[in-house]
């Protein structure tokens, strides 16, 4: 069920051409899992809760090399500056001394809280050019590799309270009571 949901998604993502390439993405796309692991025993009242999000996020582009024009150049700003956004939120983690971390700056940023800076296990794979005439992107590419790098996280087993179980547990110990 969950790689048909993703296979839709890829299917719905919207796909221009410009100069540099001929099927460019045009939005972040971002495909979430949320897992919670019941006990058996109807008695205990802790769930355990999981998270993955899968991101591919759209590359940034300057306008002078795409000659993108309309609705696609539109379209550039919005992922350059969601991306920008992206940009302040690990910096501000990678920096230890700041106490405001700016996530709420962008839906991408704000989704993607604990994932960059929470309770959570983070791994980045950065795709480059392998083109000469490309090396600014790849080397922009890097560099943000590289910052994402210094951002750490503290992944603890998350557990939650289920309220129905918990009701359960109070009415059996009340009953006993009485």
């Amino acid at each position: 069920e969950a790689l048909s949901l993703l296979f839709e998604g890829e299917t719905n993502r919207a796909i221009a051409e410009h100069q540099l390439n001929k099927a460019s993405s045009r939005s972040h796309a971002v495909f979430s899992i949320h897992l919670e692991v019941r006990p058996q025993g109807d008695m205990d009242e802790r769930i355990l809760h999981s998270k993955l999000h899968l991101v591919d996020l759209a590359g940034s582009e300057r306008l002078s090399k795409t000659k993108s024009e309309g609705t696609v150049a539109r379209e550039a700003q919005h992922i350059n500056k969601s991306l920008s956004f992206l940009e302040q939120v690990i910096l501000a983690l990678g920096n230890k001394n700041r106490d405001h971390i700016p996530y709420r700056s962008s839906k991408l940023t704000h989704l993607l809280k604990d994932s960059l800076g929470g309770n959570c296990k983070t791994l980045m794979l950065a795709t480059i050019w392998g083109e000469a005439d490309q090396m600014d992107e790849t080397l922009s590419t890097c560099k943000f590799a590289a910052r994402m790098m210094r951002v750490s996280n503290d992944a603890n087993i998350n557990f939650r309270q289920d309220a129905e179980a918990l009701v359960q547990r109070y009415e059996v110990e009340i009953a006993e009571l009485k």
